[in-house]
């Protein structure tokens, strides 16, 4: 049985694997490619980015943050109140300033998302 290479993709582009596509019997010269897969083999990548589709048989090289720690300001600072940072969960919805806001780690790392949240302010020191 005739097969050829594809390179597919997860759920959200990024290149994950290649894999065998194999002729369809009853229809010569006609593959059985899988869904997110393309023919097109992506680009080599750096450590640091990862090939990302880009329309049906395009990739795209991107910065790859997907095992990064970030963290996001869940409470703003409001009087003599710090701000409260939490951890983000890579792909998952939270509110920014009254807008629902989502990163799933592929391209730069929006504004609203640190690697280090700010130290907390020392208290004052009294005698």
């Amino acid at each position: 049985m005739d097969w050829i290479t594809v390179y597919q993709a997860d759920a959200l582009g990024f290149y994950n694997h290649e894999e065998r596509a194999y002729e369809l019997f009853l229809q010569p010269g006609e593959y059985n490619i899988p869904f997110g897969a393309k023919r097109t083999a992506p680009p080599a990548t750096e450590p640091g980015f990862v090939a990302r589709s880009s329309g049906p048989e395009e990739w795209t090289v991107v910065q790859d943050h997907r095992k990064d720690v970030l963290f996001y300001e869940k409470t703003p600072a409001a009087g003599d109140a710090q701000a409260v940072f939490a951890q983000y969960e890579m792909n998952s919805v939270v509110e920014i300033g009254g807008v629902e806001v989502r990163y799933d780690g592929g391209g730069e790392v929006p504004a609203w998302l640190t690697a280090t949240p700010p130290a907390p302010a020392k208290a004052p020191v009294t005698a």
